[in-house]
């Protein structure tokens, strides 16, 4: 009982550290949510204004379940908070940010991220570390561009550089859909998966 309870008091810990409200960016509705298939997970969303107006938005997954990847959750996510002020683009924002966390990583430990800069100009900047897929959905004709991870995951190689930068101009009614992989592996009664092509007709429905 006393291990349960303590699982709880992390999880609420955990859920604290996401973000309360949506970022205040023009032209733009901002989102998230989280649902652990645990008391605690790895897996996180955090979004912060830059000084020059653009908004950074961030989603991570650290390998594995429980209390460890939870940890390294709350460690990846006050480093990217402490970054934020001097970021510049998301290539510097994800270089630092694995600096950081391969000097703290254990062996076998990695954590995938993908980050949007969105401007209020409806520009947008798209960069992963290994995570993926995010999805751009265009209002217009319906279609939906996919992107893959790129780079290594944050925590396997000191000194790895992340490009190149995707840039995209949204227009009215266009959607990014950021999620890590428990959506594509959520599972039926009878053990099928969700799977990526499900997902894709979710997003365009």
């Amino acid at each position: 009982r006393s291990v349960e309870k303590e699982l709880d008091i992390a999880r609420s810990i955990q859920q604290g550290l996401l973000p309360k409200l949506p970022p205040r960016l023009e032209r733009f509705d901002v989102a998230g949510m989280s649902r652990p298939a645990t008391q605690t997970g790895g897996d996180f969303y955090d979004w912060q204004p830059l000084p020059d107006g653009r908004v950074i938005i961030a989603i991570a997954d650290v390998t594995g379940h429980g209390i460890g990847p939870a940890l390294v959750m709350a460690v990846c996510r006050a480093y990217g908070r402490a970054l934020t002020p001097t970021t510049q683009g998301a290539e510097q924002f994800l270089d630092s940010i694995n600096e950081l966390i391969s000097r703290d990583m254990t062996s076998g430990r990695f954590i995938t991220m993908a980050v949007v800069i969105a401007a209020p100009s409806g520009a947008v900047d798209l960069l992963s570390a290994g995570h993926g897929p995010t999805f751009l959905w265009r209002a217009e004709n319906g279609s939906l561009e996919r992107f893959d991870g790129q780079g290594l995951p944050l925590g396997i190689e000191q000194g790895e550089r992340y490009t190149p930068v995707q840039q995209r101009t949204l227009r009215p009614g266009d959607m990014i859909v950021l999620l890590t992989d428990g959506f594509m592996e959520a599972q039926s009664t009878d053990g099928g998966q969700f799977g990526i092509k499900r997902l894709e007709s979710v997003i365009a429905a």
